[in-house]
Order: structure tokens, then C-alpha cells, then sequence
């Protein structure tokens, strides 16, 4: 645009001194004319003034015309190949020079400048594929290390010496993120696990600091260079924290990782194990107390009558039946409480019956038979301690009954699964199963003697014995478990997969938002956090349409993680146009579920909180999002860029600066277009790309990018 306005103003220096000169030669010519020729001259001119007339402004108009077809095929030709060349060297070396309206020259420079890129291109092409097959062996690592990071049961962060997370793996995640319906968390450190977020949002910093110093002190005296506080997730969960030290060559704290784990079952464990403990010792006290006092009355009083001997008699009688059902009591609830620590694996119940089959012919002279069920029937099991009450059954059985063979079914009604153990003869007693029920297994896996009923009641499950009355001579002990669904998909873990256009309107101030302070705004772009956004609304009207949808992601050190996003639909209380359907995609019913706009925008506020926002024709998402701000309790201070503006910034001489536009230009492939998370995306995508451009206009900080974007002609437009 600068190079334009100078060719202009070029333009109208050469007129004006043509004209000067002109006017100059005109007057010396007059002033050798005798007078009687001047009057000639001049009656000469007025009788024909409309000809000289016509004939000055035809010239002053083919000297505008000729000006003209110079500028646009000559100058802005070569203003725009400046900017094409720009775009094949540093963000899209597929692009192509098509030049339009140009002539001889620049059209042969445009054609040597494509075949240089392609040749360009596939150098680069062939130079990056060398360096993929060099990687090849590192990234094998890096997934692995990914996948081990992703799947450890302990949630891990890592900082820097500031408290910035720079890692951080899927169970920290889990242990501090908040629920998804809106709702306030009780906790009061509200901040977000990211990239870039501070650990101090989401950890009491005097806690941190505390472990540090600690740490630090330790390294100086002891050796010690590991430090554990307690402290409170979101869901009020208590997690157990170690803090270990990240040492630079001088052995100085450089950063710190925290191994986070919850403890809070284990607590409530401990507490319910320490309760028992102590009203056993009571129980056992109060009764060795009675038991104590009648021996040593009989004792000191030997010749005692016969009737208060029967009664001390009763008293010790009595008092030991007392504490051998406490201690019988409290071991049962003791084995109950210690098996609720046993994991219960999902599993079919064909293949348990496989695997007890297998072990129970391991010993000679047992034979089992199973029929497969039509469809696969999952329960919940701990497969140790089941198999050995399997294999329990078994043995009882075969001693019971003198049988070596059984048969086994498998059997799915409503929530149950019914297990059956079927053989030819007569049926246990009833007198006889109860006793089998009560008998001892011990369990070696875990070192405790637990009876069948322990372990039938930690499954919740039943067994019993019946008689099958539609086969003469068949007898059934049936095993009764609860259903565990249809499928396994809670058994299967994530793979960890490492990465392979509205129109203008509405007047948003964007260039004096309250929280442009000078510490970020002399900062370089590359170095600033960006939340990109979008919204997709009911219609183009702030005043009277609503937001349905809103998209974001997040650019930390020029990277875009696909995996720190916001994607939120929300329910505008209203009937959706059938325009705007036509046009996002999102229909009512999709929408009647979700929460209101202002149980969104608080938390969009809180992952966007300490970033630069950025959008694309942002006057119009902000205005949605200011509309939204009073009724939400929310208000967005932060600083904004405009992928728009910017684009218009490095060029110019393009008309044309919707999304796909720069997309194109820019090498950049749209997925999920007129969706808010798309849209923000391929938005991300496209800044990156322009912020190496800006720099090559020597705009570096954010300051400089926003004034240069409040000159551009899009940010002067009002409506």
C-alpha cells in the first residue's frame, strides 16, 4: 500500500512539474510576441476555446491513463511477485506466481521464479525426508517414552524453575481437571493443567516453594534431594506429592518434577483399619478385665461355696464365648474390609471357565466339560481368588460326591450371569454346603485365610446348590454374578498416537483492551501464549443472536497443541434459524442438553486466562462474547490479534483476505470448516504461518503487530 501511494504521489510531482515547466515556456514565448500577435493569439484562443479546452483535458487524461496501466502492470506486478516470493521461502513452498495483467518481462520473471520453486521445493522435499529417516530411531523413543508417560498410574508434571508445566501425562491431568457440566469447583486453586500454565494456578505455591526449599537445603547438607507435602485436587481428593529437583551442570535447581499420587482411598483405609483396631482392643480388654477379676477371687478365696463358684464360673463361661465371637467377628470384617484392596478385572465368563478348566486338569482324574453361550457374558472378577474357589468347589465335590467329571454352562439373564456346575448324582445337602461355604481357602497371592463366603461376598455374588428337575439324576451348584456389560472397552487403553467465511462486521475496539500492559506488549510474537478462537452463532447480529458454539486452542512456543482444547456447544434457550443450520451444521437437538452460555463462557475465561487472544475477523466474536460478559460474570481483558488484519498487513496488493483465501496462499488445509474447533484450528495454523512474514516487515512484538493492524484499510471500516 506504501509502494502505491508513493507511485501516486511520484505521479503527481512529474504533472506538477511538466505544468510548471509548460507554464514557464509558455510565458517566455508570450513575452516575444508583439503586441499585435498577442491580440491574435488571444482572439484565436477565444473563438476556439472549447477545442483548446478539450484538447488540454484529453491530454491530462491519457497522461492519468498511461500512469495507470504503468501502475498495474508494471508496478503492483512487481509489489506483488516481492510478496509471492516472500510466501514460497518461509511458509509455503508449493505456492505458485500467477501474475495477471502483466507484460513481456515480468511474466518471463514469474515463469524463471516457479521453476526455481519447483526445483526449490523438491530439494526441500528431498532434504526432509532425509531427516525423517534420521529421526526414525528417536521418534521410536520418543513414543515409547510418550506411551510409558501416558499409561503410569502416578500423574506426573514437570516445571520449570519459574513453575511453568512443560510435560505433563494423562493421569495429571485426570487428578486435577474439573468436571464438564459448568459447575464451580470447591476448591480454590481454579487454574488449568497446560502447557505453559503456571503449576502455581492448580498447587498452592507456598506449598511448592516450602518442597524446594527444603530440597535445597537438603542438597547442601544431606544429600537429600527429594521432598513430599499432601495437597487437595479439584474433586477434594487428597494426592500425595513428591517433589524431585531437575539439576543443571552446576547443580543448581533448574526445574522440578512432581510424582503425584491419590491417597485418599488408602486414608480412608487406614482410618477404617486403625477404628477397628481400637474397638477390638476395647472389646478384648473390657472381656480379659471380667474373665481377670473371677479367677482372682477364686483363687484368693479357695473354700468358696459352690453357688458363687458356679457363678464366677458363668462369668469367665460367658465372658470367654464374649471375646472368641469378637475376635471371630472382627476377623470376618477385617478379611471383608482386606479384600476390598483385591482389583476386579472385566473379563468374559468363558474364558474364566477356560482357564479353570485348564488348571483342573492339570490334577489327575478330573474331567471338565463347558458349553460356550451364544453371546460372550463379562463379568467382574479378581481371577486368583476365583479360580481357587473354582478349583475349591472342584475338589470338595469330587470328595463329596465321588464324581471326577463335571459339566459347566454359562448363562446370561437381565444383570446376572449364572454360572452352573453340573454333574450326575445326588445334590449336596443343604447342612453340607453350608459347612462348605464357611471352610477355609488360603489364598497364597494374598497370604490370608479367606472362607468361600468371603470371597463370594467380595464379588457380590451367591452361590447354592439345587437340584436340576428338568433331568432325572442331575444335581447343580449355581454360581450367581453380576453382569458387567456387553463389552470391554474399559479393558482397552488408549494407543498414545504421537502427531502425523463470515463476512466483516461489527465495531470492536481491538486495539485498547485493558489488559495490553507494556511487559507483554514489547514481547516478541514468538514468544507470547495465544488462545486461537471461533464461536458459530444463531445469526450475524450481536445485538440479538447467540452463541451455540465455542472452539479453541491454544500456540505455545510457535507449536499448536491439538491436545489442550476448548470445545463447547451451548444451548442458546431459543429455536435455531434454519439458515444458520444450513450453515454450521449444529441442530436443536444437539443443543437441548447443553449448558447456558453463562455456565461456558466462565471456564472459555479461565482456559483463555494470561494469553493473547486471537481470531479471525475478531470484531465479530468478540462483540458475541462483550454481549455475554455482564449476565456470565466474566470479562475479557485480554489482548487480541486479528489473522484477518494481519494478512492484509503482509499483503496488500491481495483483495481478498476471508479464511480460505489466506489458507490457500498460505498452504494450509481447512478440516472441520464452520465448526468452532476447526475453524480455531485452521486459524492457528494460518498465524504461525504469518508470523515470520510479519517479521520480515520488522514488526517482532505485539505492539507493533497490533498498530500496524489498527492502519490496515479492514480496521478503519464502521458499521
Amino acid at each position: 500500500m506504501k509502494s502505491i501511494n508513493k507511485f501516486w504521489w511520484f505521479v503527481a510531482a512529474a504533472f506538477a512539474i511538466i505544468s510548471i515547466t509548460m507554464c514557464t515556456f509558455g510565458w517566455l514565448f508570450w513575452q516575444q510576441l508583439a503586441p499585435d500577435q498577442k491580440t491574435i493569439l488571444i482572439s484565436i484562443i477565444e473563438q476556439n476555446f472549447v477545442y483548446v479546452f478539450t484538447v488540454v483535458v484529453l491530454i491530462l487524461v491519457c497522461f492519468i491513463f498511461v500512469m495507470d496501466g504503468i501502475l498495474h502492470v508494471y508496478i503492483l506486478p512487481v509489489k506483488k511477485l516481492t510478496d509471492e516470493i516472500h510466501i514460497i521461502n518461509s511458509v509455503n513452498p508449493s505456492h505458485r506466481i500467477k501474475i495477471e495483467g502483466s507484460r513481456g518481462i515480468i511474466i518471463s520473471l514469474a515463469k524463471a521464479i516457479n521453476e526455481g520453486a519447483h526445483r526449490y521445493e523438491n530439494l526441500q522435499r528431498n532434504v526432509d525426508e532425509m531427516i525423517h529417516f534420521a529421526r526414525t530411531e528417536s521418534e521410536k523413543e520418543r513414543n515409547i517414552l510418550a506411551a510409558v508417560m501416558s499409561e503410569l498410574s502416578e500423574g506426573i508434571l514437570i516445571c520449570n524453575s519459574d513453575g511453568q508445566i512443560i510435560l505433563y501425562n494423562k493421569k495429571a491431568k485426570q487428578l486435577f481437571e474439573s468436571g464438564s457440566d459448568g459447575k464451580p469447583e470447591r476448591n480454590v486453586q481454579n487454574g488449568l493443567i497446560g502447557i505453559g500454565r503456571s503449576v502455581f494456578g492448580i498447587i498452592e505455591k507456598k506449598l511448592l516453594v516450602h518442597a524446594l526449599d527444603e530440597i535445597e537445603a537438603g542438597l547442601k547438607e544431606t544429600n537429600k534431594n527429594v521432598s513430599s507435602f499432601i495437597t487437595v485436587s479439584r474433586e477434594e481428593k487428597l494426592l500425595r506429592a513428591e517433589a524431585v529437583p531437575v539439576l543443571n551442570h552446576l547443580k543448581k535447581i533448574n526445574g522440578f518434577i512432581l510424582i503425584l499420587e491419590d491417597i485418599t482411598e488408602q486414608l480412608e483405609k487406614e482410618s477404617r483399619f486403625d477404628s477397628l483396631l481400637l474397638s477390638f482392643t476395647r472389646g478384648v480388654r473390657a472381656s480379659i478385665a471380667g474373665i481377670r477379676s473371677a479367677i482372682e477371687v477364686v483363687l484368693e478365696y479357695p473354700d468358696i461355696k459352690k453357688e458363687r463358684l458356679d457363678e464366677f464360673t458363668k462369668i469367665i463361661h460367658r465372658e470367654s464365648i464374649t471375646l472368641g465371637n469378637m475376635i471371630d467377628e472382627t476377623f470376618f470384617d477385617y478379611s471383608c474390609r482386606f479384600n476390598s484392596m483385591w482389583p476386579l478385572v472385566k473379563m468374559s465368563a468363558e474364558d474364566l471357565l477356560e482357564t479353570v478348566r485348564k488348571k483342573a486338569e492339570e490334577k489327575p482324574g478330573f474331567i471338565i466339560h463347558y458349553v460356550k453361550p451364544d453371546l460372550p457374558c463379562w463379568i467382574k472378577v479378581d481371577t486368583y481368588s476365583m479360580i481357587t474357589a473354582f478349583l475349591f468347589l472342584f475338589e470338595e465335590l469330587k470328595n463329596e460326591t465321588g464324581q471326577q467329571e463335571f459339566s459347566c454352562n454359562i448363562e446370561c439373564k437381565n444383570k446376572f450371569v449364572m454360572i452352573n456346575i453340573i454333574w450326575e448324582g445326588n445334590p449336596l445337602k443343604i447342612e453340607t454346603f453350608r459347612v462348605l461355604d464357611k471352610k477355609i481357602i488360603r489364598i497364597e497371592k494374598e497370604g490370608k485365610p479367606l472362607t468361600l463366603k468371603e470371597i463370594m461376598k467380595h464379588h457380590e455374588a451367591e452361590a447354592f446348590s439345587f437340584v436340576d428337575r428338568n433331568t432325572a439324576n442331575r444335581s447343580c451348584i449355581r454360581l450367581l454374578l453380576p453382569s458387567a456389560g456387553e463389552s470391554t472397552s474399559e479393558n482397552i487403553r488408549n494407543l498414545t498416537i504421537l502427531p502425523g467465511s463470515r463476512p466483516v462486521f461489527y465495531d470492536f475496539d481491538l486495539f485498547n483492551q485493558p489488559g495490553q500492559v507494556p511487559e507483554v506488549d514489547n514481547r516478541p510474537l514468538s514468544e507470547l501464549i495465544y488462545t486461537v478462537f471461533d464461536t458459530e452463532t444463531t445469526g450475524l447480529n450481536p445485538e440479538e443472536d447467540e452463541i451455540i458454539s465455542i472452539g479453541a486452542i491454544r500456540i505455545v512456543n510457535g507449536h499448536l497443541l491439538r491436545d489442550e482444547n476448548f470445545d463447547k456447544l451451548v444451548n442458546p434457550g431459543r429455536t435455531l434459524p434454519f439458515e444458520s443450520i444450513r450453515f454450521h451444521g449444529i441442530e436443536q437437538h444437539m443443543l437441548q442438553s447443553e449448558p447456558s452460555i453463562e455456565q461456558v463462557l466462565p471456564l472459555f475465561g479461565r482456559f483463555a486466562e494470561s494469553t493473547v487472544l486471537v481470531a479471525h475477523n475478531a470484531a465479530f466474536d468478540m462483540r458475541m462474547l462483550q454481549m455475554k460478559e455482564l449476565s456470565a460474570k466474566t470479562k475479557f481483558i485480554n489482548p487480541v490479534l486479528d489473522t484477518m488484519l494481519l494478512s492484509a498487513i503482509v499483503h496488500p496488493v491481495h483483495a481478498n483476505h476471508n479464511l480460505e483465501a489466506i489458507a490457500a496462499r498460505l498452504g494450509v488445509s481447512i478440516i472441520g470448516r464452520h465448526t468452532a474447533l476447526g475453524d480455531a484450528i485452521a486459524t492457528g495454523e494460518l498465524f504461525i504461518k504469518l508470523i515470520p512474514l510479519l517479521s520480515r516487515m520488522g514488526i517482532y512484538t505485539l505492539k507493533q503487530a497490533r498498530e500496524a493492524s489498527q492502519k490496515t484499510h479492514f480496521a478503519k471500516i464502521k458499521y
